[in-house]
């Protein structure tokens, strides 16, 4: 009977490694496409024990010159999927966690706190902006990546303190939303892009993300990546004291309620007057008003409009972030809240706290 070979023992020999420390670890990865399939690679490779992939996009054909995890038999596929599969294969031994939706749906702000560290690989910065509140909210190290057609940067931040992306944007940079790149609604507008860029850059996410799980994080806090003018530089940059994403939650109580229970069981545990908030809006059961019958769309409805399905009238639909407005036997799940996640309360007099499903 022979035993599986170590394949991490050329690793093992690196001066300050640590292999248990680093199969002991969970890592979020916030985006799978080029640079999120390089990165999750890189760290199943490296043998981290868990791996938590959430992006709610598919698979293209022009994602396959770019993801080393993907191939033409995952055409759209789910991302996030398709990636966990192919890591079951080279990286036998991390678990791999696979969520199909966005960020906020996707993972809970519980799931950030108690992660080693968390990856961005997001393709807008709005999403980019999004994902380092919630990491600044669950007082999470994130590592950033972003790339361009010959390079990129990374940014590591891991105290709520230190200077962020958000502080290199104008105020107006940082209440804009965008529309996402989605690769499914590219159509005829190409994205200049190549592994090239997303390798390099990746490449040092995952160093990054290896030095924070090892507890030896790297001295620099942004790092500009220069295929052409053949330069990697560290930046530096000063805190913006207008800058709103430096406010860490501090320290959360668990209720016993999870995403898995009703709205009614999650209202019981509530103070009387208190109400609980979602991240993101979910549309609610409405009365159409031309004859009165019941609409309810749904948690997975998208469209801003509804059609009865007694009389055919279409009207516009009501979407709240107010958890108390949904039925009180709809699942939490349902309502598109994450697991673990961190919901604001306001009491009945204004104010407000958080708490952490179980």
């Amino acid at each position: 009977m022979t035993t599986d070979p170590d394949r991490h023992e050329r690793q093992r020999q690196m001066p300050g490694w640590d292999q248990s420390r680093v199969a002991g670890a969970t890592a979020v990865v916030a985006g799978v496409g080029a640079l999120g399939n390089e990165v999750a690679k890189n760290l199943g490779m490296l043998g981290i024990g868990r791996l938590i992939l959430c992006d709610p996009d598919t698979v293209a054909a022009h994602n396959l010159s770019r993801t080393v995890l993907f191939d033409s038999s995952d055409l759209d596929r789910p991302k996030a999927e398709a990636a966990a599969r192919s890591l079951a294969r080279i990286a036998p031994g991390t678990v791999v966690d696979a969520r199909v939706d966005d960020l906020v749906r996707g993972v809970g702000m519980g799931e950030l706190a108690d992660a080693d560290v968390v990856l961005g690989c997001l393709d807008t910065r709005w999403a980019r902006l999004q994902l380092l509140e919630r990491c600044t909210l669950a007082g999470a190290a994130l590592v950033d990546g972003g790339t361009h057609p010959w390079g990129g940067e990374v940014r590591l931040r891991v105290d709520a303190e230190e200077p962020c992306y958000g502080c290199t944007l104008t105020p107006a940079e940082r209440w804009s939303s965008e529309v996402p790149a989605s690769c499914a609604e590219l159509g005829d507008r190409p994205l200049a892009a190549s592994i090239l860029s997303s390798s390099l850059v990746a490449g040092w996410m995952a160093a990054a993300a290896a030095r924070q799980v090892l507890g030896t994080p790297l001295p620099w806090r942004f790092l500009s990546i220069d295929i052409a003018a053949s330069d990697t530089a560290a930046v530096t940059v000063d805190r913006d004291p207008g800058c709103p994403h430096h406010t860490a939650s501090g320290a959360v109580p668990r209720v016993p309620v999870s995403r898995d229970d009703t709205v009614g069981e999650l209202l019981a545990v509530l103070a009387p007057g208190s109400e609980a908030l979602a991240w993101a809006e979910f549309p609610v059961p409405q009365e159409c008003y031309r004859c009165h019958g019941s609409c309810d769309p749904g948690y997975g409805y998208r469209e801003p409009t509804i059609t009865c399905p007694h009389c055919g009238n279409r009207f516009r639909l009501r979407r709240t972030t107010r958890i108390g407005e949904a039925s009180a036997g709809t699942k939490l799940a349902e309502l598109g809240i994450a697991p673990h996640e961190v919901l604001a309360v306001r009491s009945a007099e204004g104010r407000y706290s958080w708490l952490r499903l179980g």
